[in-house]
């Protein structure tokens, strides 16, 4: 007895994009079928078996109905239900067949059309299934029919084989239909799915590197801390020996230096530990700005960032330490690569924040170009490549995107954020 867990694929759910093509291929069935009775009376006066042509129309009518009302619902449906009603159509379509001139039917390649719908919408287990169905299914066609009434009958050979190659140009053009409305979709959303998760690792393995290297400082913040904390003692016993007005003044100038240093420290400690717990806060665009304006004069005092607006004073956005260090990094990269100002542009998009910024520099070469932001990877002699590297992790990790464009009269570094719905707080 075959173990219940063979079957587990039947209960897969199937998902409401497939239903919605399940529903097109039983409709466009329950078309061909119409007009194949239609036409055969109608243009060559062959009356098809009633009960099996008004059973397969109204068989297929009825499952089309039911694809339809569950993809408009969004109701579950699992892989074991969309392979009953491929089974339940692929049956009703071989009942017409075989009253109807079995395998001699022009028709009878509308076989192959659930065997491709299986292969593109369900498993492999599925599609085996179809596909032995349907061979089964041909070969009792060869041996049982019903000749189609009047076959033999009609004006030679002639109209016989219009019939047939009317029925050939029919099935070809459904199985184009096929191809172009159901497979090439879904290769599509494969194709899109399988970028996003590209896009997803990429982001996962820069979030890796960043958390690794706030991890690095952490470490170096604390092996620091103990030489710091030596020196602090060692200047406070020194203090108190005696000693001249110059050395006082110089011991209260290392004490401040000592302060100070031990203050970057742990400032450090805690944007580190904000980078690997992921906490965010809600911060004014314009105090992000000032805050940036006053660390690029004291990286660089002789040069000043020029606004070309300023920000509203509603444009608030949830960000963490890394933006601020991300967007400083760009503007320090401006500042080295020429010797204007750099200018920086804000505007609101909708729902988002956009930071142009400009340098006046000769571009970025071509031949980096497209490696620009991953790790070691600098357009600057002796730069190390890390920093615009976190200015991406940093800015992507916000949701946010960093774009470079560059020619002969600069670059320009193009940053979209999400601004800060209303009523948000900490994250």
């Amino acid at each position: 007895m075959p173990s219940p867990a063979l079957f587990d694929w039947m209960r897969a759910p199937a998902a409401t994009g497939k239903l919605r093509y399940l529903a097109h291929y039983l409709g466009s069935l329950t078309v061909v079928i119409a007009t194949l009775g239609y036409t055969l009376e109608s243009h060559w006066h062959i009356a098809l078996p009633q009960a099996a042509f008004w059973t397969a129309l109204l068989g297929h009518l009825a499952l089309t109905l039911v694809a339809w009302h569950r993809t408009l619902l969004r109701e579950d449906s699992n892989t074991g239900l969309y392979l009953a009603v491929l089974l339940l159509s692929t049956l009703l379509l071989g009942s017409l067949l075989q009253a109807a001139g079995g395998h001699t039917n022009p028709l009878i390649s509308l076989l192959l059309l659930p065997v491709a719908m299986g292969a593109a919408t369900l498993r492999w287990q599925a599609t085996v299934l179809l596909a032995l169905t349907t061979l089964a299914l041909y070969a009792v066609l060869m041996r049982w029919y019903e000749p189609l009434q009047g076959q033999h009958g009609m004006h030679g050979h002639a109209q016989f084989m219009e019939l047939h190659l009317l029925g050939m140009w029919l099935t070809f053009l459904l199985s184009v239909a096929l191809l172009v409305g159901v497979v090439l979709p879904l290769t599509v959303t494969m194709q899109h799915q399988q970028e996003q998760i590209a896009r997803q690792r990429e982001q996962m393995l820069r979030d890796e590197r960043l958390v690794a290297l706030a991890t690095f400082a952490a470490s170096v913040t604390h092996q620091l801390g103990t030489p710091l904390s030596t020196l602090a003692v060692l200047v406070d016993d020194l203090q108190q020996a005696p000693k001249d007005a110059a050395q006082a003044e110089d011991l209260a100038l290392m004490t401040r230096q000592v302060g100070h240093c031990k203050s970057i420290l742990q400032s450090l400690a805690q944007r580190a530990d904000d980078v690997r717990q992921g906490r965010r806060q809600r911060e004014r665009v314009a105090d992000v700005v000032q805050r940036l304006r006053e660390q690029f004069a004291l990286l660089h005092p002789a040069r000043q960032l020029r606004l070309a607006a300023p920000a509203a004073p509603d444009w608030e956005v949830l960000c963490d330490v890394t933006l601020e260090q991300a967007l400083l990094n760009l503007l320090d990269n401006a500042a080295q690569a020429g010797a204007g100002d750099p200018q920086l542009d804000l505007q609101r998009e909708g729902d988002w924040l956009c930071l142009r910024l400009r340098d006046e520099g000769s571009g970025i070469p071509e031949a980096i170009r497209a490696q620009l932001g991953q790790p070691f990877v600098s357009s600057r002699s002796g730069g190390t490549g890390l920093g615009l590297f976190l200015s991406h992790a940093g800015i992507e990790r916000l949701g946010g995107t960093l774009r470079l464009e560059s020619s002969g009269a600069g670059t320009l570094a193009e940053v979209r954020l999400p601004l800060a719905p209303a009523g948000s707080g900490l994250a």
